[in-house]
Order: C-alpha cells, then structure tokens, then sequence
C-alpha cells in the first residue's frame, strides 16, 4: 500500500473498490464495507490490522484506533502465509466478525493482493453470489451408495446436491440438471460398473466441463472409481483428461473428495 495523504483503510477500500467493479459493477452500490462501515486500526509486530464492520450508511463512519494487539489474542508470535488464516479466525472471533464484515491483515511489504483477493470471496458468499453445492453424479443403481456420501458430506457442513432430493415434482429433467451445476462448486463422479457413459449420464459430464472452464479453480471435477466384485467401473472418455482416484473404500474415497474440494470445512467450535 501506498504511503498517501489518505487513510491505511482508505487505501485499501480505495483499491477493493475497483477490484468489486471489474466483478459486480451492478452491485457496487450495495456492496458490503463498501456501502457504509467503521474501522478498527490495530497493529501486531509490523503487520496493520484493518477490522471493518458493515454498516450500510455511507453518511455516517467511525474510525477507531486499537493500538497493538497482544500474542494471547494473535495465538503466535509472528504471521506469516502457513498461519494467516488461522490468525485471522482468531480475531475474527474475538470482535465478532459477521459475513458482511472483514478483517485485513497488510504484510509489513504493503502487498494486499491476497488480502483483496480473501475479502472478495468472503463477500460473494456473503451476498450469495458463491455456487457452493457439490453435484453428485451417478447411476440410478448405485442410489444408496450416494445417499451415504450426500449424508456424510451434510454433517461435515457441506450441501450436496442429489438429484431426488433438489428436484421438485414437475421439474424438467434436464433443465433441473442443468441449474444444479450451476449452483455448484464441484461435481463428483461416481464410477461403478453400474456407470455408463449415456442419456443424461453424458449429459452430465458436459455440463461439468462447461463449469470448470466457466469457473476454472472454483470448480472441481473429482472421479471415483469403484470396484465391484474384481470389476471397476470405466471412467468416461471426456472424464480422461482429469485425474481420477481408485479408493479402496469409502474413508479414502471421502479423503479425496475433501482434498480436491475448492472450498474447505469450518473452524472447530464447542457444540451448542
């Protein structure tokens, strides 16, 4: 960041800003932080600390200083990029950071690329404009295989997306699919030998290729390979080009599903 006449915050929204308009340039004016906050400054070692909270009054603004903020809360005695995530979780919890909310953490070189880069993504989801579901692709045959992965990939945080539970009665078969991935963020294939490369199956392995060449690195197209009684089951041509895993049960399966998920599970928290 530069060193100008105005604010550390001011620089960096200045530079969020024109980053929010080459992506949501309709949406600018409702954006959070960017539609009305107040700021928090602090400092840990050489790092500036920026914590804004969105406020949606672009009239009114608070700018507060908070000196510099102790290890106990920072939990380490240096940031770098195998913990900045983790501090910023820390301090996240400890001002109460909400969705619209964020908290910069600009490295002692003022480089803030991936500081803007981290808020955006938080505020796309924030606004819903994030497709987070996963899309699990299979044959009919091997339903209740799949109805085990949706279920434990539900109580890991997750929202799979399996086609008798998204569809409501009525519901074109394909255009339902079609949305589906839309909405999604990965797309799993199920390879048994009950899978085959047909009808909507195919379908279904086009519409995964458009997605990752729409979304590229927010996308993920993840193929398992399952045996049956010495069989496996045979990986589609246009599925080729993408590397596919041949678990040897279902815990390793799952291992790389989340492996080559783009977005992660949660932080730990104390059940309520």
């Amino acid at each position: 960041m530069d060193k100008q006449q105005k604010s550390p915050d001011e620089q960096f929204l200045e530079l969020y800003r024109q980053a929010v308009q080459r992506q949501h340039p309709d949406k600018i004016s409702v954006w959070p932080i960017l539609s009305g906050n107040n700021v928090k400054i602090g400092q840990f070692n050489n790092w500036l600390i920026l914590i804004f909270e969105h406020t949606g009054n672009p009239v009114m603004k608070t700018s507060s200083g908070i000196g510099v903020l102790p290890q106990t809360l920072i939990g380490t005695s240096s940031i770098g990029p195998s913990n900045i995530e983790k501090v910023r979780k820390r301090i996240e919890r400890h001002y109460n950071i909400k969705p619209m909310d964020a908290v910069v953490l600009v490295p002692p070189d003022g480089n803030i690329e991936y500081e803007l880069k981290k808020m955006l993504q938080k505020h796309e989801y924030a606004m819903g404009l994030t497709p987070m579901r996963i899309f699990l692709s299979h044959k009919g045959a091997d339903k209740q295989l799949v109805r085990e992965y949706k279920r434990t990939l539900e109580e890991l945080g997750f929202d799979p997306w399996l086609d008798e539970d998204a569809m409501s009665a009525g519901t074109e078969l394909e255009r339902g699919i079609l949305q589906g991935f839309k909405d999604s963020c990965a797309a799993i294939f199920f390879i048994t030998p009950s899978f085959k490369d047909e009808n909507y199956l195919a379908t279904e392995v086009d519409y995964a290729i458009a997605e990752k060449r729409n979304k590229a690195e927010r996308f993920s197209i993840i193929t398992l390979v399952f045996e049956e009684d010495g069989i496996k089951g045979t990986v589609p041509s246009l599925l080729h080009r993408y590397v596919w895993k041949e678990p040897k049960n279902d815990l390793e399966a799952l291992r790389e599903i989340l492996r080559a998920l783009p977005v992660q599970v949660g932080d730990i928290y104390w059940k309520i």
